[in-house]
């Protein structure tokens, strides 16, 4: 739950800080008054520049989607909905659903050649060149058209299924997008001036920047598998430990028979299973991918009378938990478990993290000597 909610704050506190801030636009030196325009293209530039630096083509598309605003420019029309800003809308929301595939390639080629067929489409409607007539008739006996009703209904579907896909996945780019499509809508529906608008769509593209840079973060320190922090964010963590402290070195046993019998694929889902199992406990110890079928548990001084207990409890879940697997003997699937090995050393005075973490190593060797699926306590240093 916290993950999820902490996804969507950064966008949210962009989007209400922008709409504050544009309030107050007017009060502006005429200098800035005179570049605001431009923000949002420089904005776009250097939003392009980092998507294509870490290769994220999705990124490259909505900020091609959040310029035609700026292009098709501030709509007057306060009771319909353009058929431009739905086309963006709709957009955005599809992305949230479909893989990333890089920068420029194919993929990116053809998405982008997509959204200019919505548009060569509606710019075919404005100017009469396609018609339907249809669309135009009340619907049911009001002031309002078809056409105004089937653009509501994308739009609102767009928000809807946007809103229920981050729920459902907490990631930062369905949030962002989220937001992005309320900046939209706000930008598009209610009174604003052209200064206001720059300003709002300029913290759109910040918004995106932001997000580029918690992607490279991610890259940088998260474990794409397990989603556990890596092996860097470990070296980090260790660096800015208080004295008092303990290390738990975990290693899932006989893992190399599991995936000689099952698969690496098989293997994969084993160590995202015993990372879930690991990622309960994060209240009182944090939990890393050390590398391989080895974790890393690192608990803080006011945790420490609460360690032994808190392994021994990630051993028992780890056991229990069992993990639907293929068995590429039987042919079926089939439902399996594993057990984990630890280690763990309690820091002591003058020690630097790098001993204690080889003391808990050594200590899982004992477990692992020892039977496995045990928790064994380094002895402290002579």
């Amino acid at each position: 739950m916290s993950e999820r909610l902490s996804s969507l704050l950064i966008p949210c506190l962009i989007l209400l800080a922008s709409v504050y801030a544009s309030s107050y636009v007017g009060l502006l030196s005429p200098v800035w008054i005179e570049l605001l325009p431009l923000l949002p293209l420089v904005l776009a530039f250097v939003a392009v520049l980092l998507a294509w630096h870490f290769n994220k083509g999705r990124v490259l598309i909505l900020v091609l989607l959040l310029l035609i605003p700026k292009l098709y420019g501030v709509s007057d029309q306060d009771a319909s909905v353009t058929a431009y800003l739905v086309v963006s809308c709709f957009c955005i929301a599809l992305l949230g659903f479909v893989p990333e595939r890089g920068f420029l390639n194919r993929f990116a080629v053809n998405r982008i050649l997509f959204v200019l067929m919505l548009l060569c489409w509606c710019y075919s409607i404005e100017r009469g060149w396609v018609s339907f007539a249809f669309l135009n008739q009340a619907f049911l006996s009001t002031a309002i058209s078809w056409s105004s009703v089937m653009l509501w209904a994308v739009l609102l579907v767009s928000v809807a299924v946007t809103a229920f896909a981050w729920w459902l996945g907490g990631d930062a780019f369905r949030a962002s997008g989220l937001i992005s499509i309320v900046s939209l809508i706000v930008m598009s529906h209610f009174s604003i001036s052209a200064m206001q608008f720059d300003a709002l769509l300029s913290s759109q593209f910040l918004l995106w920047l932001w997000f580029l840079l918690m992607e490279s973060h991610r890259m940088a320190y998260l474990d794409d598998m397990t989603k556990l922090p890596g092996r860097r964010a470990l070296n980090e963590t260790l660096v800015g430990l208080p004295k008092q402290y303990a290390i738990a070195m975990v290693d899932v046993d006989h893992f190399k028979k599991f995936n000689d019998a099952y698969g690496h694929d098989m293997g994969d889902k084993v160590l995202k299973n015993v990372a879930l199992q690991l990622k309960q406990y994060s209240g009182l110890g944090r939990a890393f991918r050390y590398g391989g079928e080895e974790f890393t548990m690192v608990f803080r001084g006011k945790h420490l009378v609460d360690v032994e207990d808190v392994l021994e409890q990630v051993r028992e879940s780890v056991e229990q938990a069992f993990v639907t697997v293929f068995d590429p003997k039987k042919k079926q699937e089939v439902e399996v478990n594993v057990t984990v090995s630890l280690g763990v050393a309690f820091s002591t005075l003058g020690e630097s993290p790098d001993e204690v973490l080889k003391r808990a190593d050594g200590a899982l060797y004992q477990a692992k000597k020892g039977g496995r699926n045990r928790i064994s306590i380094s002895s402290k240093p002579k």
